[in-house]
């Protein structure tokens, strides 16, 4: 199995095609197999590279050691070991606020930039979120993962599906340590949001009509970047390419002309 090995980390990958590089980054307590056939379909005419942010699926779970400084570390590392100097990107939730900091620390590495109901470091205007954080160093991490599973933002997925089947599969993996890294207060990791204008690259912006949590930010994204474009899909919430696959593959395919 492919890894990337130092002595800090062990992140874990696949690569599914050929072509120009493209690198998918999910969101928090998922893995690489969330997007379930989306690197294949992608893969028609790009080199797909999914991998496990640390903490996550296969990759190392450490105690600690999760500011997103570290998830750029170890995705400059990872594009370094591949001899990737320009990709493509599709990331979704935390994802994306991993992509936006990574295109802006580093803008000649991206063409084009597809981001999926994305987060932004510095934004926090959330509200009624469950507080997994406390519930797993309180309780345990278990208890954390029930309270995540039932949040809002996954409620769409519907029981029995192949997609809730491979979120619970992906959160039932998940280690969990994310949540009781004790040195995350220290972790400064500085606001995306007044920089979003330095953002240059073709970006494409996917939100679920019915995502009230992301759908402002994906505006706000939108309005600021140089070349974003907002697209809403309606009758969709947070997990936008397991509620609405094809019409995720339909933009996705005009944006990358696949």
């Amino acid at each position: 199995m492919p890894f990337l090995e130092t002595d800090e980390r062990k992140i874990y990958y696949e690569l599914t095609g050929e072509g120009e590089p493209l690198v998918m980054i999910h969101g928090i307590a998922l893995d690489r197999r969330i997007w379930l056939d989306l690197p294949q379909f992608l893969s028609s005419k790009y080199q797909v590279l999914t991998y496990d942010l640390r903490g996550h699926g296969k990759s190392s779970a450490p105690d600690d050691g999760y500011s997103y400084r570290d998830h750029i570390n170890d995705l400059k590392a990872l594009l370094r070991s591949l001899e990737f100097t320009k990709v493509n990107i599709v990331a979704h939730s935390l994802g994306g606020a991993v992509a936006i900091k990574f295109a802006l620390q580093s803008p000649a590495s991206v063409r084009l930039m597809a981001l999926a109901a994305p987060h932004v470091v510095g934004y926090i205007d959330y509200h009624d979120w469950p507080n997994v954080h406390r519930t797993a160093r309180l309780i345990d991490i278990e208890q954390a993962k029930i309270q995540w599973e039932k949040f809002r933002l996954f409620e769409r997925l519907k029981d029995g599906t192949p997609e809730k089947e491979m979120f619970l599969t992906c959160l039932k993996d998940f280690p969990g340590k994310v949540w009781t890294d004790t040195k995350a207060f220290r972790y400064v990791d500085e606001s995306d949001l007044k920089l979003l204008d330095k953002l240059s690259k073709k970006i494409l912006v996917l939100c679920g009509r019915d995502d009230h949590d992301f759908l402002p930010l994906a505006k706000i994204i939108n309005a600021q970047a140089q070349l974003g474009v907002l697209y809403e899909i309606p009758d969709c919430s947070h997990m936008i390419h397991l509620e609405q696959p094809e019409i995720v593959k339909r933009e996705l395919k005009a944006f990358f002309e696949l």
